[in-house]
């Protein structure tokens, strides 16, 4: 069964009554519906239903319309009314008419061709065919298309056969088969094959404004905002970028130099702190090594290493002793981590390849590694660890 769609006819109608004529789990058909199901880079509509939330629209192969509440409390028969989330249709509205209107000008103003489109909740992103695309390309797109919402341009529609659509030469292929192919017309800016919903004119688009961009696929995907969320996202830069000034104590046109210095003076004192670090675990280790116990002619030592200290220092430390086995473990949440250092003359007094099994059985732990470093982590207190290593000891 089928939903009659309104939305073609009354894409700004926001209400409307309709009957049940089918109900599958929690979704259902209705005999008509102003709801536009999911599809094309577009979300689906979202609302009220009788007062139930309608969390999505969508549609089959059979272009049946399926409307998904969050509970089913309804029969077949039964007439119901549709009320739209309409902030989020004509978000999604705006930003597709905005989206043709930026292919369009990528297509004829670059000679960039739109792979593929997603309508976000807050974002539009247009894939490119493009390896590359300068910054400042972008803002010329930006204000041209700025150009064209000032301008007014009105949208409208045309249903065309397969024969005369191709013949107006459009930018992108028509993906669907058979005739009555509908064209979306932007005017004097670009026409399409596109089964979407749009705004009646381009000034409807309020405000167009370029995000940024990624790569993907090799190849350069756009980002914008569009309408209200493109007035909420640059005022969201301007009060992060007045905070970061008052943080700085600088200007906005020299807001940028004073923070790559206060990055770079924070990178300098962290690489400094790092080898203080690493200083400190060396000289810990070295009194260690000399107290320690001795099996055979090697030092065995174990240590409870403080919270505050990085495990990496402690693997950086042990390499300056030619001769150590080291057993060191840190109390974390949950456990330990564990380290195992088997340097020199000390493979003969540990085989950890050997014990591994017994011990990470014994800790309830995890890891491994290669001559001279073994590490893990185990729910196991250090006290336990301590005692496996020592069961290991020939």
């Amino acid at each position: 069964m089928h939903s009659y769609p309104l939305y073609y006819e009354k894409p700004y109608q926001k209400t409307h009554t309709a009957a049940i004529v089918d109900i599958v789990d929690n979704t259902l058909v209705l005999d008509s519906t102003i709801c536009y199901p999911e599809g094309g880079g577009q979300s689906g509509d979202i609302g009220l239903i009788s007062g139930v939330q309608l969390v999505n629209t969508t549609k089959d192969d059979d272009h049946t319309i399926y409307h998904h509440v969050v509970e089913q409390k309804f029969s077949v028969g039964e007439k119901v009314t549709i009320e739209l989330d309409w902030d989020h249709r004509y978000h999604f509205m705006q930003m597709h008419t905005a989206q043709h209107v930026a292919s369009g000008l990528l297509f004829t103003r670059f000679g960039i061709q739109t792979v593929s489109v997603h309508q976000g909740e807050r974002v539009l992103t247009i894939e490119t065919d493009a390896a590359g695309v300068e910054e400042a390309t972008c803002f010329e797109l930006e204000d041209l298309v700025n150009a064209v919402v000032r301008q007014n341009h009105p949208v409208h529609y045309e249903v065309h056969t397969q024969s005369s659509a191709q013949n107006l030469g459009l930018r992108r292929s028509i993906k669907v088969e058979g005739d009555g192919v509908r064209l979306v017309v932007v005017d004097d800016v670009d026409t399409v094959a596109c089964g979407g919903l749009h705004a009646a004119s381009t000034a409807e688009i309020e405000l167009f404004h370029y995000y940024g961009q990624e790569k993907i696929r090799g190849h350069i995907r756009l980002i914008f905002t569009v309408g209200k969320v493109a007035r909420e996202e640059i005022r969201r830069a301007e009060a992060a970028a007045r905070e970061l000034g008052v943080l700085f104590s600088s200007p906005l046109d020299g807001l940028v130099d004073v923070a790559r210095t206060a990055v770079a003076s924070a990178a300098l004192v962290k690489s400094e702190l790092r080898k203080a670090q690493q200083a400190i675990a060396s000289l810990l280790l070295g009194s260690l090594v000399e107290k320690a116990d001795r099996v055979g002619m090697v030092p065995v030592v174990y240590w409870n290493v403080p919270e505050e200290m990085d495990m990496k220092d402690i693997a950086q430390a042990l390499v300056e002793h030619e001769d150590l086995l080291l057993c060191a473990a840190k109390e974390v949440e949950g456990g330990v981590l564990w380290l195992i250092g088997v340097q020199g003359k000390a493979s003969a007094v540990l085989d950890f390849n050997t014990g591994k099994s017994s011990l990470l059985s014994a800790i309830e732990g995890k890891g491994g590694g290669k001559a001279p470093l073994f590490q893990g982590s185990a729910q196991a207190c250090s006290t336990t660890f301590f005692s496996a290593c020592k069961d290991l000891i020939q």
